[in-house]
């Protein structure tokens, strides 16, 4: 189930009771920990998403449910059952009502849940028209793209649930000694044990808050010190070294940045790691601390709190309340919950030390593999079987998107795969190991080439690098070894930044660029260190897409782009991203559209526009069969158009994987009988150049010997040129040819060069079209 904006599994409690198992055991080996990718498991890889929820009806009179909430680690192999998660609280009152625990009264349902964790009374409202449970998809929250079932959340008497306290030390702020420095903090109990600093402490001061999530990386370390510090000061753990990862929560809270409903903006660090949103028990403890006179919050509202607390968030704004029922003080918000599964998930054999101990515990009969049971059919107070109808699921796997991004991490596995294989990889270096580098001298024998991939493992970007790179090496004479390295971070800025600053300028480090990474360069973000202009292009690969929309949304032919009864619905990841050049296009066209931004990749925006939710998409051209050919093929769906390519010259032409289907330059001339000028024509042309003609390519640093350079290139070259490679190619580049020849510089100088006009109306696009504004 969703809760806010978590994704929790929902257990009753005597199922996860399983013979020769810990509960502990259990979840890890079903979540697929550790791992930081959970691969092997229901979990997601994020704080946010390995989460479980375990129920069981109440036996208490003044309660309905007893809630238990375990977070489960993800890179390390540990169940942490100290805290509570304000946003899967809200799955409890849906589960329960589903599962007939709670008949539903006239006009609204009050849940009461009692989370076993920490002891707190949680009173859910739900609404039951008449008296009936038919829980209606209709209400928005920031941070998740789609609507849900309107939850409101109210936590009884909420202070002291952990410590017994709602100011642990009986202050409003200490000073924490932390590495010999006092640092400043609020620390409150309340919802969750928080310890609570100002944007300043964390070195945030003078940042716009649209940069703190980026802005906030290197800074993590530093951030959990004093979080473990505070939490020895609040009686949580003896020594900063046993502090739990869970809690206390760390919150940095400073004034807006500018007018407008938020009285305080609050980033929040889960597990270490920024929140997307924010905690909701985090919430709860902010809001009493905002009615606190002295606390680092009260210091950084903009006008006294009173009986409500708008936060402004990364996602949004996070409204939340303070009341009282039966004489208790009730601190609250609303959240939105959605059943996105039913399943069986099987438990992999036990290993062989504790099986023999498990088989004299389980009954004779039973010797099949452990299930996990979660009900398929319930009751739904109504004769109905109480069950989500979902569609059939498309296992078909579409274009890998680049996920979210995790803990850097650098991946030597392929290093020494090539090692095993013969091919001279050296992984340690230095001079006491290894002559200096000499790759000026046309022989890279003895020598590895490290290939920073800014974005996560598994992606799209980085499925690329690492084919590339295992293939190139063979090209290169001296036959080097590969060594790809993943530097995830900030929408790839963080990696980014850290090669411009850091990569050695000796020919064996090369930087991995994308649209991801363009597109902030381009549009002058504060937090992008790096410059394409400062690096030397070894080798630019393309890429191409379509533009498609919903037939059911009267969409038949391009002439219905415009001149409309109601706009066109589209579907996006980031303004700021790939997206950026179909707004473009939008723009250009005339294109009477709407967009609605945050989904996780283009997979779930396609799911959308199939369920009716959003009316116009595009898909890259390796996603193209499995996205949207079937849905074309089947009318539901029609092609509108290509991006196109650029040529030599500069002009746009048709995508030869899509030659029978016009590009935008062309439906333009269709739309309007004139052909497109100014600047929305040079600001398409020069994103299309930039995202899909060039959009992945190999870089060196500046300073790179000549000589180094021009051996790669033309090793990437003959590369390109080879029957072999370009077999193996096709399904990663999509049959679109790798260019790596002595004309590259300028074609990439020229394509890389963008205009102050061009980025002048790119921004003026995205704040008056999108309200979104570039720092």
């Amino acid at each position: 189930m969703r809760g806010g904006t978590s994704k929790c599994w929902v257990f009753e409690r005597e199922q996860l009771n399983i013979p020769g198992y810990t509960v502990d055991e259990v979840l890890l080996r079903l979540f697929g920990s550790p791992d930081s990718r959970q691969v092997d498991g229901v979990g997601g890889g994020t704080s946010t998403t390995s989460k479980a929820v375990i129920l069981s009806p109440s036996q208490e009179p003044d309660t309905d449910v007893d809630y238990t909430f375990a977070q489960v680690g993800i890179d390390e192999g540990k169940v942490d059952w100290g805290s509570n998660c304000g946003n899967c609280s809200a799955v409890v009152a849906l589960y329960a009502m589903d599962r007939g625990w709670v008949r539903p009264q006239a006009d609204e349902t009050l849940v009461r849940a009692l989370n076993t964790n920490t002891q707190q009374q949680i009173v859910q409202r739900v609404a039951t028209p008449g008296g009936r449970w038919e829980p209606e998809l209709d209400t928005m929250i920031p941070g998740v793209p789609f609507p849900g079932t309107e939850v409101g959340l109210g936590f009884v008497e909420p202070a002291g649930k952990t410590t017994g306290s709602l100011l642990p030390t009986g202050n409003a702020a200490d000073l924490l000694m932390v590495d010999g420095r006092f640092v400043e903090a609020s620390m409150v109990d309340a919802g969750a044990p928080l310890v609570i600093i100002s944007a300043t402490t964390a070195g945030l001061g003078e940042t716009d808050f649209r940069e703190w999530g980026l802005e906030v990386l290197p800074e993590l370390e530093n951030l959990d010190a004093i979080r473990r510090v505070g939490a020895v000061a609040m009686g949580l753990s003896a020594t900063p070294e046993s502090a739990e990862r869970a809690i206390p929560k760390l919150a940095i809270a400073a004034p807006p940045d500018s007018p407008g409903e938020a009285d305080v903006q609050i980033m929040m660090l889960s597990m270490g790691n920024p929140h997307p949103a924010l905690a909701i028990t985090g919430s709860i403890g902010l809001t009493l601390a905002a009615g606190t006179p002295g606390t680092v919050v009260e210091r950084a509202l903009k006008s006294p709190a009173e009986t409500s607390l708008n936060i402004r968030t990364p996602a949004g704004i996070i409204s939340t309340w303070r009341s009282t029922m039966d004489g208790s003080e009730i601190v609250g918000s609303v959240r939105t919950a959605r059943i996105l599964a039913r399943a069986s998930l099987p438990l992999p054999p036990l290993p062989a030390a504790k099986a023999q101990a498990a088989e004299s515990a389980r009954p004779s009969q039973s010797k099949e593999t452990p299930m996990v049971q979660l009900p398929h059919e319930t009751p739904n107070n109504d004769g109905g079987n109480g069950r989500d109808e979902l569609p059939p699921a498309d296992n078909e796997l579409a274009e890998l998107a680049d996920p979210p991004q995790h803990s850097r991490r650098t991946v030597l596995t392929a290093v020494g795969l090539f090692a095993a294989l013969g091919l001279g990889t050296t992984v340690f270096g230095g001079g006491l190991l290894r002559p200096p580098v000499t790759t000026a001298d046309g022989d890279y024998a003895g020598e590895t080439i490290k290939m920073v991939i800014p974005l996560a493992e598994g992606g799209g970007t980085d499925t690329w690098a690492r084919f590339i790179g295992t293939e190139m090496v063979h090209f290169v004479p001296g036959v080097p070894g590969f060594a790809p390295t993943n530097e995830s971070g900030g929408e790839g800025i963080t990696g980014s930044n850290h090669f411009a600053t850091s990569a050695k300028d000796d020919g064996t480090e090369l930087l991995v660029s994308t649209a991801t990474t363009v597109v902030p360069w381009v549009l002058g973000r504060h937090a992008v260190k790096y410059s394409f202009s400062d690096l030397t292009p070894v080798l630019v690969n393309g890429t191409g897409g379509v533009i498609y929309a919903r037939t059911a949304a009267g969409i038949k032919s391009v002439k219905d782009l415009i001149g409309r009864d109601k706009p066109l619905v589209f579907g996006g990841i980031s303004a700021t991203g790939l997206d950026l050049t179909t707004l473009v296009a939008f723009d250009l066209l005339k294109a009477e559209t709407t967009a609605t931004f945050g989904f996780e990749g283009r997979g779930p925006v396609n799911l959308a526009l199939q369920r009716g939710e959003i009316d116009i998409d595009y898909t890259t051209t390796s996603s193209y069969g499995s996205a949207v050919e079937g849905i074309a093929e089947e009318g539901k769906a029609v092609v509108l158009m290509s991006f196109g390519q650029l040529d030599a010259g500069g002009k746009v032409i048709r995508d030869p994987n899509f030659p029978d289907v016009p590009t935008v330059v062309e439906v333009y001339r269709e739309l309007h009988g004139t052909e497109p000028s100014g600047e929305k024509l040079e600001a398409y042309k020069t994103l299309l150049g930039l995202t899909y003609t060039y959009q992945k390519g190999l870089w060196a640093p500046a300073g790179t010997p000549d000589e180094a350079v021009k051996l790669l290139r033309e090793s990437a070259h003959k590369m390109a040129s080879d029957k072999a490679f370009n077999a193996k190619a096709d399904k990663i580049l999509g049959g679109y040819p790798i260019t790596a020849d002595a004309q590259l510089p300028a074609r990439v100088a020229e394509a890389y060069t963008v205009t102050d006009a061009t980025k002048k109306y790119v921004l003026r696009l995205l704040k008056d079209t999108y309200d979104i504004e570039v720092d």
